[in-house]
């Protein structure tokens, strides 16, 4: 490469920066030669200092938390049950939901003892009229008297 463009010059300097120690090395000549001929590419210079002074300030921030590499991540050493159950069910104590489900479930088996006082004739015609439906859902042919 012989000679430099004003466009190359661009790529450089967005893609590297204002310092020309950061540019390529086998480029770097060539662009300080255009810069030296073409004064007015300084301005070019200077907007690619501005947004380097921009981004070190933003990376000197201390409340910028930046994500660690594949390499600094790691799994846990020892893994322990109660954070294991913390992390599915951030909810506070497992014994408030499963109390929950107890007294659901006793409710349900005392009224379901409660109503089981019903005429016998109730009882079997409920039950016919059970298994015609399930005959009926499996496509099965019933013949009904009372239709």
């Amino acid at each position: 490469m012989t000679s430099m463009s004003e466009a190359r010059f661009r790529e450089l300097t967005d893609a590297f920066g204002s310092d020309p120690s950061k540019w390529p090395e086998r480029e770097r000549s060539l662009a300080l030669q255009l810069l030296e001929a073409h004064p007015a590419l300084g301005a070019i210079l200077d907007e690619a200092a501005a947004l380097d002074f921009e981004l070190d300030a933003i990376m000197a921030a201390p409340g910028i938390a930046i994500a660690p590499s594949p390499a600094e991540v790691r799994a846990p050493a020892n893994l322990n049950l109660k954070g294991l159950l913390n992390a599915f069910w951030p909810f506070g104590g497992l014994w408030q939901p499963a109390a929950g489900l107890v007294a659901a479930s006793a409710a349900g088996f005392i009224v379901g003892m409660t109503f089981t006082d019903l005429p016998a004739e109730t009882t079997t015609t409920v039950i016919s009229d059970q298994v015609t439906i399930v005959e009926r859902a499996l496509g099965a042919d019933v013949e009904e008297s009372f239709l």
